[in-house]
């Protein structure tokens, strides 16, 4: 039984470190290999994309607080058109 748990262990050490080096080795070639332009075109692109989805984002919250205006403010007309029509009914005596 104490076996498996410490080949389990292991392993599980064996595969993180790899993992963990791999990625190392990964972002060291991709420094050494890619040109200072491309790396700065994909900041300011990323950059870029950000703002504009920090735009929508805006954007959208404005139209939500819109749609929550124009809902209460429908549902405050009808209420009035009710009452004035439920007036006018008590009044007729029906």
């Amino acid at each position: 039984m104490f076996k498996r748990a410490t080949w389990f262990t292991v392993g599980l050490a064996v595969g993180a470190g790899g993992t963990v080096v791999g990625y190392v080795r990964a972002r060291q070639l991709t420094r050494r290999h890619v040109p200072e332009s491309v790396q700065d075109a994909a900041g300011r692109a990323a950059r870029r994309a950000e703002d504009e989805v920090v735009d929508l984002a805006e954007r959208a919250s404005g139209a939500i607080d819109e749609w929550r205006t124009t809902a209460a403010e429908t549902r405050r007309d009808r209420a009035q058109a009710e009452a004035v029509l439920r007036h006018e009914l008590d009044r007729a005596g029906l």
